[in-house]
């Protein structure tokens, strides 16, 4: 049997670590360690979430921004109960395995399609030999307009019907099973499904919102502000880039 996940820290780790002489330093030393890395993983993860805020002016600027990250880590330790609870760990591993999954897949695709095709490929290498003093040569350049938009795409359909093919299961933990200490397979409950549906849409779902959003601010902003501003500003704009 091998062990992963929660399963290999405190279970495998803390076994080989009690065979080890002085143990008891070992075991300490190893925690405080796993603590430590859990805590400085969160550091950035806040950050990320904070910048965000920040940037977009969510919040009035007499708010001081220890107040905001007090809010944020206050909102973020209230959702994280639920990996307390008895079923904390199967909630553990859903999160683990579809919220930084496709998602991040779908985000990467947007990010590549938004600098090369909307941005402009020509530009984008423009800046890089600004900042470095080399453009990026015609591997790089097939590589970001093509491949790995195509290679993206080929991922993302064989994820999802990998995942329509493959019923979601989990292995639930039960004594009472005949082949103990041997895990047993049942399927998710269908609310599950759903849980698990929702955590790869939403996350999906704020890049074409706010894009649409942008594209109706800025159609609204151009209908209030006469034509000969507008050209102006455009001009202005292009002189800028």
């Amino acid at each position: 049997m091998s062990a992963s996940g929660t399963g290999l820290a405190f279970i495998v780790f803390t076994e080989a670590i009690i065979q080890m002489p002085g143990s008891q330093v070992w075991a300490v030393l190893f925690f405080i360690m796993l603590f430590s890395l859990g805590l400085s993983s969160m550091f950035g993860n806040i950050e990320g979430v904070l910048t965000p805020i920040l940037d977009l002016k969510l919040f009035p600027k007499w708010i001081p921004i220890e107040a905001i990250s007090g809010l944020i880590c206050l909102i973020s330790f209230a959702f994280s109960l639920i990996f307390t609870m008895g079923s904390g760990n199967y909630w553990l591993q859903i999160f683990d395995s579809f919220t930084g999954s496709l998602t991040l897949l779908v985000v990467v695709f947007f990010e590549v399609i938004a600098v090369t095709y909307v941005y402009g490929i020509d530009r984008f290498s423009e800046d890089i030999k600004w900042m470095t003093g080399k453009r990026p040569n015609i591997y790089w350049q097939t590589t970001w307009r093509y491949i790995s938009p195509l290679l993206m795409v080929a991922v993302f359909l064989s994820y999802i019907v990998i995942q329509f093919l493959t019923p979601l299961t989990y292995e639930p933990w039960d004594p009472n099973y005949e082949n103990f200490p041997m895990k047993k397979t049942e399927n998710y409950p269908n609310w599950v499904v759903a849980v698990c549906v929702l955590l790869v849409v939403i996350p999906c779902m704020f890049i074409p919102t706010i894009a649409l959003l942008q594209f109706l601010r800025k159609r609204l902003k151009n209908a209030d502000c006469p034509a000969g501003d507008q050209k102006r500003k455009e001009y202005n704009a292009t002189k800028e880039m």
